[in-house]
């Protein structure tokens, strides 16, 4: 059974990556003159894009990685360099204003919402390398896929909460705390990618530990 300090660290890493604060702009932007139900319909479909997706990742990326040849370390690596990448475009890139759009619900909903928003890159690959490597390494690693289920589900369900309380979230925090806190928030995913970076390089040069 992986510690609870192992635990957190990965929700915290997920959540952090699928960065529901970063939806809020343009799911405000285009539900704007829906009704309430409508709003929530939407919040629902792009967070259950999140889950299907992430679970998706969980269920076939060791399959993908066997099937390519490619070490759980090297991936590890590579993962590590797109999730700092996203981190320092969540640092450094000024933010973007969103118009509404004649689109329908359910298509933005689904993309750009759900994907790549916010179950792009950064969350499927720390999903891949967790449910790869285990979650802290401790104990059978279906214990730790179960974990993992787990944790894509809460934070499947912490992303349909945030965006369902967009409006008076964004409202609150305003475009300018909305962008203090991603970059905040960018600052701890790149921690966490040069932590993955590091752990692949030892993991591959064993002889530097």
């Amino acid at each position: 059974m992986p510690d609870i300090p192992d635990i957190l660290k990965t929700l915290i890493a997920i959540v952090v990556l699928i960065n529901p604060l970063e939806g809020i702009p343009l799911f405000l932007a285009r539900t704007a003159t829906m009704g309430d139900a409508a709003r929530m319909t939407v919040a629902r479909k792009a967070s259950l894009t999140v889950l299907a997706l992430l679970l998706g990742a969980m269920a076939g990326g060791k399959a993908i990685l066997y099937l390519f040849g490619i070490q759980i370390a090297t991936f590890t690596i590579a993962g590590g360099i797109i999730i700092l990448l996203i981190a320092l475009k969540m640092v450094l890139e000024a933010p973007k204003s969103d118009t509404p759009s004649a689109a329908p619900a359910g298509d933005f909903a689904i993309v750009p919402l759900g994907t790549p928003l916010l179950a792009g890159p950064g969350p499927i690959s720390s999903v891949i390398v967790f449910s790869s490597k285990g979650i802290g390494q401790h104990g059978p690693l279906w214990i730790s896929d179960v974990v993992l289920l787990v944790l894509i589900a809460v934070s499947a369900l912490i992303t349909y909460l945030s965006l369902r309380t967009a409006l008076p979230v964004g409202r609150w925090l305003g475009p300018t705390g909305i962008n203090v806190l991603t970059r905040l928030a960018g600052i701890l995913v790149a921690a966490i990618a040069l932590q993955m970076i590091l752990s692949g390089l030892l993991e591959t040069f064993p002889a530097w530990k």
